[in-house]
């Protein structure tokens, strides 16, 4: 006698709605995590050479520059790869810093608000700002893609129609 029973399926979306609630925490930190890394990877591509001639922020820069001996680093001053290696990624209270503690680093990348990258580096570095901001604009996506993904698995179904 073939025979089919409907029923409700308020315990599987109940149970399904308690298992995202408990990861939520979860996957907004993750989605953070990999946006602060992403920052760090874009800021971590070194800039190219300079150009001639430098165009100096200041007449005083210049004198400071040639008189400090490259600030310190020799003329011509030969990269070392410190800057783009500083760049580090901290756990914080809500989520990540992403963050580059080397002297001068504002002046190469810029400050999260987009000031004081000097004119010497504008166009060859990646400004710190704008990096942040094409991360940022992602977030949403990837949160959404997500919770997609999250619901996907924890809504499958579970059993299959026999014959």
């Amino acid at each position: 006698m073939p025979q089919l029973t409907i029923s409700s399926n308020a315990g599987i979306v109940r149970r399904g709605l308690e298992r995202l609630r408990a990861a939520l925490p979860t996957i907004s930190r993750k989605r953070l995590y990999d946006a602060t890394v992403e920052i760090r990877d874009r800021m971590s591509v070194e800039g190219t050479p300079p150009r001639y001639p430098i165009h100096w922020d200041s007449d005083l820069q210049r004198r400071a520059f040639f008189r400090s001996k490259g600030f310190g680093g020799g003329i011509p001053t030969a990269r070392t790869g410190k800057y783009a290696g500083a760049w580090k990624v901290e756990r914080a209270d809500n989520g990540y810093t992403v963050m580059n503690k080397t002297p001068g680093a504002k002046f190469i990348g810029g400050s999260a608000s987009g000031a004081n990258q000097s004119q010497i580096h504008q166009g060859r570095w990646r400004l710190f700002r704008d990096q942040a901001d094409l991360v940022r604009r992602s977030l949403p996506k990837l949160v959404r893609d997500n919770l997609r993904e999250f619901m996907k698995r924890v809504f499958a179904p579970t059993h299959t129609m026999g014959r």
